[in-house]
């Protein structure tokens, strides 16, 4: 196995295909990854229960107790809030990586890959080794590089429009919410006296900070629909004949749906990886995971506030979550060979 030079009928005599023709066959591949029969995707578990990628958890603030005396407020000790006491987990983006079961293209008679060029002169064939050397392997690099490639997934903070990107569902896959500050005391950070809701120990008042949304990128997207020159190969009656365009892409599409589902060190995989109070790193990969859109961000508040309420004879003090947003977790996907 080997990367190849294969050769083309340039319209007038038999050429070795050049770096930029070789480059233009390995974006054909991305382009052709793009399509609808890929293997790996992923998809919205409504029943948030997905498979294949960790989890995330929101964490909120909540309110602490309250205490209350028939003769001041200075006779009430009302304990602090509770730092990320309430949490919701969201498990709602599955992976698959071998829908559609692909495989490997046949080559009985060591005739179905390009030509090439021996340094005797000679047309040889590539063997199906040589194709992922030559073409697939860069391919696949591309995909996972961490830009936006066809058929590859991201996360934006955009709820119905993406430029060149479909969003798989319309429902978020994570909503980083926290105590809702602003309906319950205004946002005060020093002790304020006003009437108060009747909360109690632990109460979970959350309000939505930002949704995320999972999206895949277009086919198309990268490097738009690439042409290339299609190259020689031998019949079976050993005539040196040329591919038609879709012969060629079957090929291919073969080749790197395999490789992304199946091939060791090349199979396309997604995750979450995450830093902070619920931290964890991708382990699996074999190349560096690289981050797909926009950083998941789980936040809290990071200041309380006493309030005084008193009604009649019943002083009552109690201790609300207040101030800035504090990030207590941040997730990001990832995409990465394995």
């Amino acid at each position: 196995m080997a990367v190849r030079t294969p050769v083309y009928w340039d319209g007038s005599s038999i050429a070795e295909m050049s770096a930029s023709q070789i480059t233009a066959i390995k974006q054909r591949c991305v382009y052709l990854f793009g399509g609808s029969g890929r293997p790996v995707n992923l998809t919205y578990d409504a029943g948030n229960s997905a498979v294949g990628m960790r989890r995330m958890i929101d964490t909120r603030d909540t309110a602490g107790a309250a205490t209350n005396n028939t003769t001041s407020f200075a006779n009430n000790s009302p304990p602090s809030t509770n730092d990320g006491a309430a949490s919701t987990t969201y498990d709602y983006v599955d992976l698959s990586q071998t829908d559609g079961s692909p495989t490997e293209t046949a080559d009985t008679n060591n005739i179905a890959f390009p030509l090439y060029i021996e340094s005797t002169g000679v047309f040889r064939s590539m063997t199906r080794d040589d194709m992922y050397d030559t073409f697939i392997n860069d391919a696949i690099d591309l995909l996972v590089d961490g830009n936006d490639r066809d058929g590859t997934y991201r996360v934006s903070t955009q709820p119905t429009t993406l430029a060149n990107h479909t969003r798989v569902n319309s429902n978020p896959i994570f909503v980083d919410k926290r105590y809702d500050a602003s309906g319950v005391h205004g946002g005060a950070t020093g002790t304020s006296t006003q009437d108060i809701l009747p909360l109690t120990g632990g109460v979970d008042d959350p309000v939505t900070i930002t949704s995320f949304y999972l999206w895949r990128t277009n086919q198309g997207a990268s490097y738009g629909t690439p042409s290339i020159e299609i190259p020689l190969q031998t019949d079976t009656d050993e005539n040196l004949v040329t591919y038609s365009p879709s012969e060629f892409d079957d090929l291919l599409e073969s080749l790197i749906f395999y490789s992304a589902a199946f091939r060791t060190n090349y199979i396309i995989h997604y995750n979450f990886e995450a830093a902070g109070v619920d931290a964890q790193v991708i382990t699996d990969n074999v190349s560096t995971p690289k981050q797909r859109g926009d950083a998941i961000i789980d936040t809290t508040l990071n200041a309380q506030v006493r309030i005084n309420d008193q009604d009649a004879d019943n002083y009552r003090s109690q201790n609300l979550p207040t101030g800035s947003a504090e990030v207590e977790t941040t997730y990001t996907l990832k995409i990465y060979r394995k």
